[in-house]
């Protein structure tokens, strides 16, 4: 079961890379594997996430450390990873850096502010383009737990996935295409509201 999930995994990054949310080796993902013991497949630090397989995850425990008798260098991003499974309880995370929702995050307030588009159903659980969704925005920092509490802090329980500032998005999902579906959406709303301001409409 773990070896066909962390296949469709791989799939999944590699369809999000072809969309160039993963370029450089940066983003990541990873799927838990299991409760009892906590086991998440996570992607490899500094690896094309295009080309994964499945025997290329890491497989780490509740404090982001490689399972024995793996000693390979999980993403530098994994505890945040972790975090969220442990605090939401979802199945899948995708943490991409898409342009539109990169650039967005640089310009917005706390919030990516998205209304009346009909791609806002995309995120499990809305069913209306009606209403306003926020999609939180946190500042970056490269302590992990500083993000972690921050991103925790700051998500909404109706959106699946939270901007940090100048850095990219973090999705989940309870599945790995659901998760990857929201990283997507994130971009996709993005990219509208840059394209209707570009444009001047409100």
């Amino acid at each position: 079961m773990s070896d066909q999930i962390l296949t469709q995994l791989a799939a999944e990054a590699s369809r999000l890379s072809g969309l160039g949310f993963l370029a450089c080796t940066a983003g990541n993902v990873s799927c838990l594997l299991g409760n009892s013991p906590f086991m998440v497949g996570m992607s490899p630090s500094g690896v094309d996430k295009g080309q994964l397989k499945a025997t290329d995850f890491i497989r780490i425990d509740g404090n982001a450390r490689p399972l024995p008798p793996d000693q390979r260098k999980p993403s530098d991003e994994a505890l945040l990873h972790v975090r969220i499974y442990q605090a939401v309880g979802c199945q899948a995370v995708c943490h991409g850096h898409p342009a539109h929702a990169v650039a967005m995050s640089m310009a917005a307030g706390p919030n990516l502010v998205v209304s009346g588009i009909e791609m806002q159903k995309a995120f499990a659980g809305i069913s209306t383009h009606e209403g306003e969704q926020r999609i939180p925005i946190v500042e970056n920092s490269q302590d992990m737990e500083e993000l972690s509490n921050r991103v925790m802090t700051a998500r909404h329980p109706q959106i699946p996935a939270v901007l940090v500032r100048g850095h990219g998005v973090y999705a989940w999902g309870n599945s790995v295409k659901e998760a990857s579906r929201h990283l997507e959406t994130v971009e996709w709303l993005a990219r509208i509201v840059w394209l209707c301001r570009t444009a001047g409409i409100p």
